[in-house]
């Protein structure tokens, strides 16, 4: 012990400090977070995710994870070097913070992961990078929704409305519009009043697909030009995934009913946004591979007739 201090570096083999480390996540949660693993199943359960439109999170942080799975071998290599007094501090800080933050439903898991950070960046000093810049992604991807809703919630809510007015003027369907409510009168003749509220411009379905951008460009990094205008290409596509999506609704409400519009309104999420990220996925890898052919040197010229 007196070794570890003056040299200031935690001189143990990397297999025994992931064992500590192992150990003490597994006593923090026994002793802090015992409610959130008891809790986690009903957390998981098919009606909880579906049924409330959770999947955002858990989809976010299985990215990151999978991310984290594929970078394995930079991740272990990371882990040699011992951590030195610094990040001992560090790690005692970012842990104390997990351990003190307010119980927020929203941030359950990120409190648990959070904890878990700090200690590793207590065993494993610089090799706490790549999960913290995961950490970080994670929380954004929850974070963005409730920020759009605590101070921009009615202009994050007219970038649907205004232009869900207009497109359903143009199709010619007859509706009424009372500040977020939409009276829609139905082919049968039924008055449908829903409201567009700011969940309806999708600040969930923007906040995975920001992350998603963000886990490619560690991954696969472009040009800044290239990269800057796929961000703004993936911005603009998720905007209209929203847009069409709340015009599919109304449709369905006119021809079929509002029942039909409620159970619709439980899945097309799940279909088009999932969808919309493998072609943004798509064209991004495509994009990444003509950087790289662009980026190889240039093969020497063959010798002709002299």
């Amino acid at each position: 012990m007196r070794r570890t201090f003056s040299s200031g570096h935690l001189n143990l083999s990397p297999r025994v400090r992931l064992a500590l480390w192992a150990l003490s996540v597994l006593a923090l949660s026994v002793i802090f977070f015992r409610e959130f693993w008891l809790g986690l199943p009903g957390m998981l359960s098919p009606a909880r995710i579906f049924g409330q439109n959770q999947a955002s999170p858990w989809a976010v942080l299985a990215l990151c994870f999978i991310f984290l799975w594929l970078k394995g071998k930079e991740v272990r290599k990371a882990m040699g070097p011992p951590p030195n007094l610094v990040f001992l501090t560090v790690g005692l800080v970012v842990t104390a913070a997990a351990l003190l933050m307010p119980a927020f439903p929203d941030y359950l898991a990120f409190r648990v992961l959070l904890a878990s950070l700090g200690t590793y960046a207590i065993f494993f000093g610089r090799g706490v990078k790549i999960p913290a810049i995961l950490l970080a992604i994670y929380i954004s991807a929850i974070s963005f929704p409730m920020l759009i809703q605590r101070f921009a919630q009615d202009a994050y809510a007219s970038t649907v409305i205004i232009p869900l007015n207009g497109l359903l003027t143009v199709l010619g369907y007859p509706f009424t519009t009372e500040g977020q409510w939409l009276h829609l009168v139905s082919a049968k003749g039924d008055i449908i009043s829903v409201v567009v509220t700011v969940a309806c411009a999708g600040p969930a379905t923007m906040g995975v697909f920001l992350s998603i951008f963000a886990l490619m460009t560690l991954d696969m990094p472009l040009p800044r030009r290239r990269a800057a205008a796929l961000l703004v290409f993936g911005i603009i596509g998720t905007w209209f995934q929203n847009l069409l999506r709340v015009a599919i609704l109304m449709m369905v409400a006119y021809y079929m009913g509002e029942r039909a519009m409620w159970t619709v309104h439980s899945w097309t999420i799940y279909v088009l946004f999932p969808l919309w990220y493998l072609i943004f996925a798509y064209i991004y890898f495509r994009q990444f591979g003509k950087a790289g052919r662009v980026s190889q040197p240039a093969p020497p010229a063959q010798g002709g007739i002299s």
